[in-house]
C-alpha cells in the first residue's frame, strides 16, 4: 500500500510540473490553447500578464521567435511587471521589444553575487548576446539591493539601440560590453551605486539622466586598446540621491578605458578632481578621459586631475553618431537607414525661414498654424513602418456627409531632408474652410530613406484618404494633390505617374486606387537635371547619387519625363525664382499635346517659400480654389 502510495503521489507531482512547465513554456495564446510555437513566429506578438496577447510570459514569446528573422518584427510587452530573468541569443535578431512606458511595462528579477555561487555576470535581469535589436518604452531593473553586483541589463550584442528606457539596480546595474559592441542609448534613465556603468562596448549616451545613489563612481570602462571611442555621453544630466556628494565620473577597469562627457549638465555631487585611477598610476598614460562643453557645478574643468584632457571644439565635432559607430560592416539596417535611427533635420522651419526671408522682404508676415471656426480636424496614423507611424492630419468643414466633397493632398517642402506637415496645415485649413476635404501629411525624408520611399508614402497617403473617404464626406473622384517646393516636386511626380505600380510600394495594404485627378505644383522642380535646373548635392542625397552616378534615377524622379495618358490638370504657382520652375514651359507643352488643362500663375517679387507667408498666403489659397471650381 505504502508503495502504490507513492507511486501515486510521485505520479501526481511530476503531472503538476509538466502542466506549470507546459503552460509557461509553451505560451498562453490568445485562444486559451497551449501550443508549441518554439523556433517558428516571425510575425509581430504580444505578451500581455492578463491573457489577452499570443503570450503571458516574455520567456516564451523569445523562444517562439524564429532565428535569424528574414523581416523585423515587434514583441510588444504591455503594461504589467514581468519577474523574469531572461536571456536573448544571438540567433534572434531585428526584434524591437516596446513596452507601455518605463512606468508600466517593467522587467525585474533579484540575482547578486554570492547567492548559489553567482557570479556579477550571471547576476543579471536581461541578458542580450543578439544583434540588431531595439529595445523602447521599458523598465529593466535588478531589486537585490545593497548585496554587492547585482546587474540589471548585461548587453553584449551589436547594434543595439535602447530608447525611453529606465535602467534600475545598485553596484554594477549596466554592463555595456562586447568587444566588438556598439549601444546607443536615447533618453534613457539610469541609476545605480558603484561603477554602475561597466564594461568594454562601444556606447553612446544621447539625452540620458546618470543617478548615482551613493558616493562612488559612475562608469568603469574596460575598453579594448584598438577601439576609438568607448562610452560617450552627450546632452545628459548628472543627478544624484539626497546627501550624496563625492561622485567620481569614472575610474579605469582596464589599462586602455576610454569615457567622454560632452555638453552635460553636472551637479554638484562630481568631485572637482573628476576622476579617478583606481590606484594604479601607471594606467594615467593609457586611458582616455575627456570632457567638453558642460555646465553646472560638477563641470569644473580647472580643478579636473591633470592627466584628463579637455576636447577642443574641433575633436568635439568628431563625437558624431557616425563616427562614434563607424564599424566595418554595413551601417544600414533592415529599413533602409543606419541601425541606430534615422536623423531629424528640423532646418526648415516657418520661424527660420521668417528671419530669412523678412530682410529682403520687411513687409511679409508668417502664416502660423491655427485653428479656423467651422473645420474638423482629426490626428490619424495612415501607415505603421514598423519602427514608426506615419501621421496625417485631416481637416473638413461642418457639412452633411451625404454630400461628397472634392479632396486636398498636400506635401510639405524642405529640400527632401527638412520639414514638416505643420508647414502645409495652415493653407489646408483655410482650403477647408472653403468646402475641400484637405489632409497633410508624414513621409519619409532623406536622412530617414533615400527614393523612392517618399513617392510610396504619398500615394499610400492617398490610398488612405480614398479607403476612409465616407469618414469625411470625401468624393474619391474629385482628389487633387498639391505641395510646395520639394513637395511640389514630390506632387508633380505621383500625379503625372497615375496607374503606374512601379511607383507604388510593394507592401501597402490598401486596396483603394493611388490615382489623383489635379495637380497644384508651388515651385516645384519638374526636372532634376535640365538647362534651368541646379539641382545638386540636397538633391543627390535624396536620389541615392550625382547625375553622373545615377542618370536613370534622376530622370525617373523627374515628373517632367513620366507625362503620359495618365497626366492631369495642372495648375503652377511661381515665386521669382526661374531655378524652381526648371521644367515648367516642357511639360505644359506635353500637356497641351494630351489636351491636358494647365495653367500658371506668378507672384513677382515674392520669396521661394511664399505660400508660407502674407501678403502671398490668401491670394495662393483664392488661385487653388478658383482652379478647382474650374474643374469640378
Amino acid at each position: 500500500m505504502f508503495y502504490l502510495r507513492s507511486v501515486w503521489v510521485v505520479c501526481c507531482l511530476c503531472w503538476i510540473v509538466t502542466s506549470v512547465q507546459a503552460q509557461h513554456v509553451n505560451s498562453y495564446p490568445k485562444d486559451g490553447k497551449v501550443r508549441d510555437l518554439k523556433g517558428k513566429v516571425q510575425e509581430d506578438i504580444v505578451v500581455a500578464k492578463d491573457g489577452t496577447g499570443d503570450f503571458l510570459y516574455i520567456a516564451d514569446a523569445l523562444e517562439a521567435i524564429r532565428v535569424y528573422l528574414p523581416k523585423p518584427i515587434t514583441v510588444y510587452i504591455k503594461e504589467g511587471v514581468y519577474k523574469e530573468k531572461l536571456e536573448i541569443p544571438g540567433t534572434i535578431t531585428n526584434v524591437t521589444f516596446k513596452g507601455d512606458g518605463p512606468d508600466k511595462t517593467i522587467i525585474t528579477y533579484d540575482d547578486h553575487t554570492g547567492k548559489n555561487y553567482m557570479d556579477t555576470f550571471d547576476s543579471y535581469t536581461l541578458l542580450v548576446w543578439g544583434n540588431s535589436l531595439r529595445f523602447q518604452d521599458l523598465t529593466i531593473q535588478n531589486t537585490a539591493g545593497s548585496v554587492g553586483q547585482a546587474v540589471a541589463l548585461h548587453a553584449e550584442g551589436d547594434r543595439l539601440v535602447f530608447e525611453n528606457c529606465h535602467f534600475i539596480g545598485g553596484q554594477d546595474t549596466m554592463f555595456a560590453s562586447g568587444e566588438n559592441s556598439r549601444q546607443y542609448y536615447k533618453d534613457c534613465y539610469i541609476e545605480g551605486t558603484t561603477d554602475f556603468i561597466f564594461g568594454s562596448a562601444t556606447a553612446l549616451f544621447d539625452n540620458c539622466e546618470i543617478h548615482a545613489k551613493s558616493n562612488s563612481y559612475i562608469t568603469a570602462a574596460s575598453t579594448p586598446e584598438w577601439v576609438d571611442y568607448g562610452y560617450v555621453f552627450k546632452d545628459c544630466r548628472l543627478t544624484a540621491a539626497e546627501g550624496v556628494d563625492r561622485v567620481f565620473l569614472g575610474r579605469p577597469w582596464r589599462d586602455y578605458a576610454k569615457t567622454v562627457f560632452i555638453n552635460c549638465q553636472m551637479g554638484d555631487h562630481i568631485l572637482p578632481e573628476g576622476w579617478n585611477d583606481w590606484g594604479r598610476p601607471q594606467v594615467k598614460q593609457t586611458i582616455f578621459y575627456a570632457e567638453f562643453g558642460s555646465e553646472g557645478k560638477g563641470a569644473n574643468k580647472a580643478e579636473r586631475v591633470e592627466w584628463a584632457h579637455q576636447l577642443t571644439e574641433e575633436e568635439a565635432t568628431q563625437y558624431t553618431l557616425e563616427h562614434i559607430f563607424a564599424g566595418q560592416t554595413s551601417q544600414t539596417n533592415a529599413y533602409g537607414f543606419p541601425w541606430y535611427g534615422y536623423q531629424i533635420d528640423s532646418s526648415f522651419n516657418l520661424e527660420d525661414a521668417y528671419q530669412k526671408h523678412k530682410e529682403y522682404f520687411p513687409a511679409i508676415e508668417p502664416v502660423r498654424d491655427v485653428s479656423v471656426d467651422g473645420v474638423l480636424e482629426k490626428n490619424i496614423s495612415y501607415k505603421d513602418l514598423g519602427y514608426r507611424s506615419l501621421k496625417m492630419d485631416v481637416f473638413y468643414p461642418e457639412h452633411s456627409k451625404k454630400d461628397k466633397l472634392p479632396g486636398i493632398l498636400m506635401v510639405h517642402g524642405g529640400g527632401w531632408r527638412s520639414g514638416d506637415r505643420s508647414l502645409q496645415a495652415p493653407l489646408a485649413r483655410a482650403l477647408a474652410k472653403k468646402g475641400y476635404v484637405t489632409a497633410v501629411m508624414d513621409y519619409r525624408l532623406s536622412l530617414e530613406a533615400p527614393y523612392p520611399a517618399g513617392v510610396h508614402d504619398v500615394k499610400d497617403a492617398i490610398k488612405w484618404l480614398k479607403s476612409h473617404a465616407e469618414d469625411y464626406g470625401l468624393d474619391t473622384n474629385r482628389v487633387a494633390i498639391s505641395g510646395g517646393s520639394a513637395g511640389g516636386q514630390l506632387a508633380a511626380l505621383v500625379a503625372m505617374t497615375n496607374g503606374r505600380g512601379e511607383y507604388e510600394s510593394p507592401s501597402s495594404d490598401q486596396a483603394a486606387s493611388a490615382s489623383v485627378h489635379a495637380l497644384i505644383d508651388m515651385d516645384g522642380v519638374l526636372a532634376f537635371h535640365h538647362p534651368a535646373s541646379s539641382e545638386g548635392t540636397v538633391a543627390a542625397q535624396w536620389l541615392g547619387g550625382t547625375y553622373e552616378e545615377v542618370p536613370d534615377i534622376w530622370e525617373e524622379a523627374s515628373a517632367l519625363h513620366q507625362v503620359g495618358e495618365g497626366a492631369v490638370p495642372t495648375l503652377f504657382l511661381n515665386s521669382q525664382y526661374p531655378r524652381f520652375h526648371a521644367g515648367q514651359d516642357d511639360m505644359i507643352h506635353k500637356l497641351d499635346q494630351l489636351g491636358v488643362y494647365s495653367e500658371v500663375h506668378g507672384f513677382e517679387d515674392s520669396p521661394h517659400p511664399f505660400w508660407l507667408f502674407e501678403p502671398w498666403f490668401d491670394e495662393s489659397v483664392n488661385k487653388v480654389d478658383q482652379f478647382l471650381k474650374k474643374l469640378w
